[in-house]
Order: C-alpha cells, then structure tokens, then sequence
C-alpha cells in the first residue's frame, strides 16, 4: 500500500503544484470472488488503490494487484490465425495461476463504484499439460511432424497487455462495487481473460505447430462475484 502511494505522490509533484493541492485520499481495499462457468472458474484476489481529485471527486484512477487462477475441464486452445488457419491443440484440461500489476479506472457515486480494469504486466504458471494436435491436411505445414501427437506445453510465463496480445495470460474486468458498510461491500461484474500455454522444447529444438506457432491461448467471459474490504488508512 505504501509503494502505490509513494509512486501517486512522485506522479503528482511531476504534474504541478495546483493539481497536488487538489487531491483527494487514496482509498483501498481488497476484493476477494471468483469468476464461474460451466466448466470454468477464475479465482482472484485484488489489492487496489485510487486517487481522484476534488475537481472530478466522482472519477479515480487506480493502480493495483491481481493474484488470479483459471482452471476449466476439457478445452481447446487455439493459435492466432495466420494465413486463413488455425492451429488447434485439444487439452483434457487446464490450470494456469498467476500475478499481475493493474490499472483501473472507477466512477464513484453514493455507495456505489462503476469501474473497468485490467492487467498490464505479470506472471504465470501452472502444472505442465500434454495437449493433442490432432490435424490432417492435404499439404503439410512446418508442423507435420508433430501432427496427431501429444506434445507438451506450460503457461507461458511474462505476460503484457493480455487484452489486447493474444500470446499473453491475464485478466480484465467491468464491474459494480456496492458498500453496504464502511468496511464491507459487494462486487458484481463480468470477467474478461485470456490463458496461454507455449509449446516445450525437445533436445533443445523448439517445438512448432503450423505457421511455426508455438503459443495457443483460450478467451473466457465469466460473470464474477466478490467481498469487497476497505483498508483505508
């Protein structure tokens, strides 16, 4: 909590002295829900600041944590489609857990936050997964040697702007927090993310698809539910 104040304190003194004068607290809390589908569940728990200022007191922009999971049956991952083909592999499963740093942006009225964030950069990792390249074509890609085999795959691990990079992991969120107490409330929202998972090497030759693809990723929307916690200073 401290690291995020002293970096809003640096960002401030840099815009100027009027706009320093003008600000309002940092408020901060911890949300704690997960994301659930019929396969699927995301688990989360977001530390999270903002600062607004007491010319716009209903608008605050935060910076913040995302500890996050995605665990779902079986599922396809796809690779980003190049010359009109997509490049499948078929998981029995997948878990991926991961840390990201996060920007967000709320509107605040009454007892309610209307917000959106997302994850910039992070960290992900999990159990290593055999997934099936099941393909047969009439003209064989610079994967054919791999095709209708099990090759092993693992989260890719440095990730950024999974909203928009499809060879990243990571989550994004639109939601409604209500505080029904100063020191509790209740979030409700709708869960945007994005798992990847990077073909292994094998005797130290990296290990491709077709259209030399090594990562494939799955796009999930869940609805979301949280605890919301304030611990404002």
């Amino acid at each position: 909590m401290k690291v995020l104040k002293v970096l809003f304190f640096v960002l401030l003194l840099k815009a100027g002295n009027g706009w320093a004068q003008n600000t309002s607290p940092i408020s901060a809390g911890v949300d704690v829900g997960t994301g659930v589908g019929s396969i699927s569940w995301a688990p989360s728990i977001l530390y999270h600041e903002e600062l607004g200022s007491r010319k716009l007191p209903w608008l605050r922009a935060g910076l913040g944590f995302r500890a996050w999971g995605y665990y779902a049956g079986r599922t396809n991952l796809e690779s980003a489609v190049i010359r009109n083909s997509t490049e499948i592999l078929e998981y029995r499963d997948v878990s991926v857990n991961g840390l990201s740093v996060i920007a967000g942006l709320n509107i605040v009225f009454w007892k309610i936050d209307l917000g959106i964030d997302t994850d910039l950069l992070g960290l992900a990792f999990g159990s290593e997964r055999n997934a099936f390249y099941e393909k047969s074509t009439q003209v064989p890609g610079s994967g054919q040697a791999n095709y209708n085999r099990w090759l092993p795959t693992h989260p890719t691990i440095f990730n950024a702007l999974p909203l928009v990079l499809n060879k990243n992991s990571g989550q994004s969120e639109a939601f409604v927090r209500f505080r029904f107490s100063p020191k509790v409330g209740i979030k409700l929202g709708y869960l945007y993310g994005r798992t990847t998972y990077t073909t292994r090497k094998s005797k130290d030759f990296n290990v491709y698809l077709d259209n030399k693809q090594r990562h494939v990723s799955v796009v999930y929307g869940l609805p979301y539910a949280a605890l919301s916690f304030s611990i404002n200073d």
